[in-house]
């Protein structure tokens, strides 16, 4: 009888330890999101400024070779 009592405590404390650490890594994931979504804000390049980024980068490379 105590052995039973004793690992259904044991059990239960793990469970609980899991759900804690589950829910720290909600809270991480969510920090992450929000930082990719204030990077997206930074990071927007339009169709003509990426082709003239490809185009220069061509150039330095057949400059260099």
């Amino acid at each position: 009888m105590a052995f039973d009592v004793f690992m259904m405590v044991v059990f239960g404390g793990i469970i609980v330890i899991q759900q804690f650490i589950i829910y720290l890594m909600y809270v991480r994931i969510r920090q992450l999101l929000d930082e990719i979504d204030s990077i997206e804000v930074k990071v927007n390049i339009t169709d003509t400024e990426l082709e003239n980024m490809i185009s220069r980068g061509e150039e330095i490379k057949k400059s260099h070779f």
